[in-house]
């Protein structure tokens, strides 16, 4: 079939019948990166920034789409029939809880709202760094169906300290009325301090109240948003 330019070999083990309308050895890429992904990376979900993009939680349209896996790799960057990938490697204990959303005949694993936050919390860079974070965690404040009680119950699962320490922080400096959250959040924070953003090297003011060092400016995300 290959020969015949009926298959397209996306990778190793992995092929693509390609449409009945396309002409043998006409190019062709699978529609739906979603898709493809669960075939290519299981175990795995759709999580940080292309989650959010999908809960309406951020309107920046991002190149790639951001995959969380178990899967052994070789790369955080794969690109395969034309589609981009940027690969987060977590233990499979990691990936339980997700919700399936439909892409098509076949459902894919995608973070929840609320995972989505808690793991942009563990790691900032899921969700294209701290400040995007910030901008994310405002629109979800405004949600009519937020739920405080799934995102504490999600934190209590899969938050690290540096998460609970960055969710005290941020929701104390962006969410009016979340003093459960921060309650909560007091309740689990480690010793140590954490950077709010580990990505960026500046060392910043220690916060000792949240155990953090302040090495990245959210205050004013909302007005230059």
């Amino acid at each position: 079939m290959m020969r015949g330019g009926w298959t397209k070999r996306i990778r190793r083990g992995l092929y693509m019948v390609l449409p009945a309308e396309i002409e043998p050895g006409q190019s062709s890429a699978p529609e739906d990166a979603w898709a493809l992904a669960v075939e290519a990376f299981s175990p795995c979900y759709i999580g940080g920034w292309s989650a959010a993009e999908h809960w309406g939680l951020t309107e920046q349209i991002f190149r790639s789409t951001l995959i969380v896996t178990a899967a052994p790799t070789r790369s955080n960057s794969v690109v395969l029939a034309n589609h981009e990938f940027r690969l987060f490697k977590v233990p499979r204990t990691r990936l339980s809880g997700t919700d399936a959303v439909w892409r098509g005949t076949m459902t894919v694993p995608v973070s929840s709202k609320e995972r989505t936050i808690i793991d942009g919390l563990r790691n900032p860079k899921l969700c294209g760094g701290i400040r995007h974070l910030a901008h994310m965690m405002n629109v979800y404040w405004e949600l009519p169906d937020k739920d405080v009680g799934a995102l504490l119950k999600e934190a209590t699962v899969t938050a690290n300290g540096a998460a609970w320490k960055r969710l005290g922080y941020m929701s104390e400096l962006l969410w009016p009325g979340s003093e459960p959250v921060q309650k909560a959040a007091k309740d689990h924070i480690s010793a140590g301090y954490s950077a709010l953003d580990p990505e960026i090297k500046v060392r910043g003011k220690v916060l000792r109240r949240w155990n953090l060092r302040i090495n990245a400016a959210i205050s004013l995300v909302s007005e230059a948003a």
